[in-house]
């Protein structure tokens, strides 16, 4: 083996094995004190005009690992959860706490909530209002104490319908784990007139 050959596998190895210390040292082994996600999250999903109960929305929870970095936080998926709506419009999710090992934090639930034919939580809901201090995270906070009610606004026009099905896509989210999202968006695709563009 030349020399120089050598010397970058001796680094690549010293690298490697410093990195995994580093990892395991942070990662509090021996230290197993779990940072935890709260829950569960209780709201009521009902039509913004009428106040009707929207019956089979999904909601989809996705949690992430926060992991620290010199440079910042990286976030990394780490789970998600789909729950329909009841006939009263209702819904709970996260009944299982996640945990994540220090210093690793469990952050989330981030919600997105849809119903074919309406704006969708969080991006064009009418109510609840988003914080201007805390956004999302404080309504979410909320949930946890009592149910919060968000106001879907029906869509109007097609040009509205299809603009809004193009946002509605979590892309961190693999799709075994949405099969209700990806189905209802499905069912509004050929509502619309297109062909669906996720299988399950």
């Amino acid at each position: 083996m030349k020399t120089e050959n050598k010397n970058a596998v001796i680094s690549a190895v010293v690298t490697a094995a410093f990195a995994i210390g580093l990892l395991l040292t942070g990662a509090g082994i021996g230290d197993s004190k779990p940072a935890f996600a709260g829950g569960p999250y209780m709201g009521r999903v009902v039509d913004s005009e009428t106040g009707r109960p929207l019956e089979g929305a999904v909601v989809l929870a996705v949690w992430e690992l926060e992991v620290p970095l010199p440079a910042g936080t990286a976030h990394e998926f780490l789970d998600a959860e789909e729950v329909l709506t009841d006939g009263e419009g209702r819904f709970a999710v996260g009944r299982n706490a996640l945990r994540g090992l220090k210093p690793w934090k469990v952050g989330g639930p981030d919600l997105t909530i849809y119903y074919p034919g309406y704006g969708f939580y969080p991006r064009y809901h009418v109510s609840p209002k988003i914080p201007i201090f805390g956004g999302t995270p404080e309504i979410v906070k909320r949930m946890e104490k009592e149910e919060v009610t968000i106001e879907l606004p029906s869509l109007k026009t097609r040009e509205d319908r299809i603009r809004v099905l193009g946002g509605v896509i979590r892309h961190s989210v693999p799709d075994e784990k949405m099969p209700n999202l990806l189905r209802l968006l499905n069912l509004e695709r050929k509502r619309l007139g297109f062909a669906p563009t996720h299988t399950n």
